[in-house]
């Protein structure tokens, strides 16, 4: 598990810890309309991934490895953004990314971008998988998360609708 620090001028990007698991999961609520996509739900997921009995819990549900980091100001400690990286039984093959997302209010400052590329890095690093996987959705409030990972070689591989949302699924890779 990587505890490397990325520093900024005003955000530090670190692994999500203790003190940052309340406020990671308000800034989840707060950009997304539910805590649950695909069948990882955030609190149970980022919480077990603090905790060893949590990490083998996860590794018992198909997930052998979770990462989450965090975006936090450097001044005022405040959670700016989260990304998560995890693998599956089920795809042996690729790096998922998870519950990326950046305050709306923060958004423009190459948080998002940064997060993206933490964890990127890391699955380069690991360097046991051929590539790397995320799913968002054609909601509007996801553009300008889809022109980001456009920019950085995220293809579109997979389109699914899904009903519950009234939205398209997107599923993006890029080889690692």
């Amino acid at each position: 598990m990587s505890e490397q620090k990325l520093d900024h001028d005003s955000f530090v990007i670190e692994p999500l810890s203790l003190r940052s698991l309340l406020p990671a999961l308000r800034l989840v609520d707060r950009v997304f309309d539910r805590r649950e996509q695909g069948g990882e739900k955030a609190d149970v997921f980022f919480t077990a991934s603090l905790f060893t009995g949590g990490r083998f819990f996860l590794r018992r549900k198909g997930y052998p490895y979770v990462q989450y980091w965090v975006a936090r100001d450097k001044a005022t400690g405040k959670v700016y953004g989260t990304v998560g990286l995890y693998t599956r039984t089920d795809d042996p093959d690729a790096y998922w990314g998870g519950w990326m997302c950046v305050d709306p209010k923060e958004r423009g400052k190459a948080i998002g971008h940064e997060l993206a590329f933490k964890a990127l890095s890391e699955a380069k690093t690991r360097g046991d998988r051929k590539y790397a996987r995320l799913y968002t959705s054609t909601d509007p409030v996801e553009a300008r998360a889809q022109e980001m990972y456009d920019r950085i070689g995220l293809r579109i591989y997979k389109e699914e609708f899904d009903p519950l949302t009234g939205y398209t699924r997107l599923y993006r890779q890029i080889e690692l």
